[in-house]
């Protein structure tokens, strides 16, 4: 009897599973192998393309509202995470996965993608599913926050892409904000760092959390801005930052004695990036987006629902 080839076994295991609805059991029932078996078997199918999954749903409104915020906000792309509880941390989850989806099906070979740091953009790297995509090149593109826990994860995050897409990755070895400006010209003055900086000047693509600046934002919680740095940002009307780069309601730069300290890209070289991806969704970060949206720090919107239908009422 002439023995099933590999591609004929996952061929034969799709159609049995999936066309004669037998069960794991009965699959391997039928063909001498281990349950376990066909369970990878048929795993290795879908990722090989043998199983191709198509779900039969209705319009959905959510691909409504993307659009309107697209043409709202001048926005590329927008993609908008489905709640279906109120809870904060799954808020931060399903934004983490739309995230996660977006980049998978994103990123083509030979991409530059530079990467901020971002509690949402931490936990998207948990939702990754492994592609390889030759020649793709991950580039940190600001310094690591303060708190040994706020250093290992910005490089961390980079290192998790990477690994997802089989990629390269540059790091960029500085702190996000330097003791004084002294230390910043000499970490500056450094040649790779220098060349890691134009390196994330001239990414493809840069994915960026897009940040408050209450208490328990990501950076005001690292204690890396100053007491009289935040009073001064609080005093000029600042409501959120990208890479460390603060911006008032309008999302127009506003200046401060940190940007003497930042290592990092700033708002006009994010501008001259093709596409800069922010992902944040929430109350607290509702200023902050709104804002981004409305400087056109950003190009794509990846968000919540909730967040969704407020920016939409804005006028």
């Amino acid at each position: 009897m002439k023995r099933l080839n590999q591609r004929e076994l996952l061929i034969e295991v799709a159609r049995l599973y999936y066309y004669q609805h037998l069960t794991q059991e009965q699959v391997g029932e039928a063909l001498g192998i281990s349950r376990q078996k066909v369970s990878r078997l048929l795993n290795r199918a879908y990722e090989e393309g043998i199983v191709q999954i198509k779900i039969a749903e209705s319009f959905s409104p959510l691909s409504k509202m993307e659009e309107e915020l697209c043409q709202k906000f001048g926005l590329k792309e927008v993609k908008i995470a489905r709640l279906f509880a109120q809870e904060e941390y799954l808020a931060t989850k399903r934004i983490a996965q739309e995230a996660a989806y977006f980049l998978v099906n994103k990123l083509e070979p030979y991409t530059t993608l530079g990467v901020a740091y971002g509690k949402t953009l931490y936990e998207m790297t948990n939702f990754l599913t492994r592609r390889l995509i030759p020649g793709l090149r991950v580039i940190q593109i600001m310094g690591g926050y303060g708190k040994l826990k706020g250093e290992v994860m910005s490089i961390e995050l980079a290192q998790r892409i990477a690994d997802a897409f089989e990629g390269d990755v540059v790091f960029l070895l500085a702190p996000a904000f330097c003791r004084d400006a002294k230390t910043k010209k000499a970490i500056e003055g450094e040649e790779r760092i220098r060349r890691v900086l134009e390196l994330a000047k001239r990414v493809d693509i840069a994915l960026v959390g897009i940040g408050g600046i209450d208490p328990t934002s990501t950076l005001m919680d690292t204690g890396d801005i100053q007491e009289e740095e935040k009073e001064e940002l609080l005093h000029h009307g600042v409501v959120g930052n990208i890479c460390g780069n603060f911006y008032n309601h309008l999302g127009e730069p506003v200046p401060s004695r940190a940007d003497e300290r930042r290592i990092g890209i700033t708002i006009a070289d994010l501008k001259k990036i093709p596409q800069v991806v922010g992902v944040a969704g929430g109350e607290k970060k509702f200023p902050a987006i709104l804002g981004a949206l409305r400087g056109k720090l950003i190009t794509t919107l990846i968000t919540d629902e909730l967040t969704a239908e407020k920016l939409l009422k804005e006028e």
